[in-house]
């Protein structure tokens, strides 16, 4: 049986699309088949990261539709063990209840399946999900934006996995020089679990340009750890000078 990884933020900015291919990429370097859901009405961008935004045709509405699901299953052309279902075009067309159906369905298809969700506290479709869905709040190391995280988490539908967090676009130099607080402060801001923490890098910045990241790269490193901890592997955290 797959398993379900919920992928949410308080506010817009914080990579949380970037990270969701990231962590797709992460899981397909275990050798993990992965489905990315892009559930970002109106907004989506899961296809340009992806390079396959020329061959969209159907999306999540069709399916939940009368299409049939694989009608809007797309593969990416650069990882054989990444799909996607694109987000619909237009906003207010997804249905709770269909939509919990259909993650049903695909769950026996896939190792993960990555949903991303829209910035923001509208929480209508979060109680579709499996009661064993694990949220991930992705934010920056800024205080607004840990709190907003922490506010995310709190409000959160009740699940049988606590929700954790990741600290994304991390500059070691905020750190060191005190623009922002240490890792240990931050996790105390929020509250939660850390995850893990994944560095700014123009890697990432790029990524919806060469829609892959370096083999052995900083980028791929911090996915994997987090993807590896996520699949059940016990990673330490490096220094974070090393991140």
């Amino acid at each position: 049986m797959g398993k379900v990884i919920a992928i949410t933020s308080g506010k817009g900015g914080t990579g949380k699309s970037t990270f969701s291919v990231g962590l797709a990429m992460g899981f397909s370097k275990l050798s993990k088949k992965v489905l990315l859901i892009d559930l970002d009405e109106g907004l989506r961008c899961l296809d340009l990261i992806l390079g396959i935004d020329k061959e969209l045709v159907f999306d999540l509405a069709d399916i939940l539709g009368e299409r049939n699901i694989e009608d809007a299953i797309y593969h990416s052309p650069y990882d054989s063990n990444i799909d996607l279902i694109p987000a619909p075009d237009e906003p207010g067309q997804i249905n709770a209840d269909s939509f919990s159906l259909l993650i049903a369905n695909l769950i026996g298809n896939y190792d993960y399946i990555i949903i991303d969700f829209p910035a923001g506290i509208d929480f209508s479709l979060y109680t579709a999900l499996p009661v064993q869905t694990q949220f991930i709040a992705v934010c920056c190391p800024d205080p607004v934006s840990v709190r907003d995280a922490a506010v995310v988490c709190n409000r959160l539908p009740t699940m049988k996995k606590p929700p954790l967090f990741v600290i994304n676009r991390f500059v070691y130099e905020d750190i060191r020089s005190g623009y922002f607080r240490n890792i240990d402060d931050i996790i105390d801001q929020s509250g939660f679990r850390l995850l893990g923490i994944v560095p700014e890098s123009e890697e990432l910045i790029f990524l919806s340009v060469n829609h892959k990241l370096k083999r052995r790269g900083r980028s791929s490193n911090a996915f994997l750890r987090i993807s590896s901890r996520l699949n059940g592997e016990h990673i330490r955290l490096p220094k974070p000078k090393k991140i």
